[in-house]
């Protein structure tokens, strides 16, 4: 199955996407969860999803993911990005200079999500 949808990736991004997947591990009580990054590019909107799910990376088919955290901006604004986390209520809002690319929007996005992750975040 296809997790880039609109968009057919440049070899760096495949090459962060599965590192990130590869190296991004959640440690909790319940066990160690795994994400799987899925990149949905439109003509108005750009959006990297990455779902969380228990031992193994979750599948349409699969078990259902644990949390998702998605992000969101929209094109030719680059204002913003809405940050979606499904154990929140709310949407965060992160103030952004304009990407250039859909290729920086995405690494910017897997990086920011890996320092979210560690802690690191501003």
């Amino acid at each position: 199955m296809s997790r880039y949808f609109g968009y057919s990736p440049s070899g760096t991004v495949r090459s962060a996407v599965e590192s990130f997947e590869s190296t991004t591990q959640i440690r909790s009580s319940g066990g160690v969860m795994l994400g799987t990054v899925y990149v949905d590019i439109r003509d108005t909107e750009w959006a990297v999803a990455v779902a969380y799910g228990w031992a193994q990376h979750p599948t349409i088919r699969g078990p259902a993911p644990v949390y998702e955290v998605r992000y969101a901006y929209q094109a030719g604004d680059g204002t913003q990005v809405r940050m979606i986390d499904t154990r929140e209520e709310s949407t965060r809002i992160i103030t952004v200079e304009s990407f250039p690319s859909v290729e920086s929007f995405v690494l910017w996005t897997l990086k920011g999500e890996g320092e979210r992750l560690r802690g690191r975040e501003n």
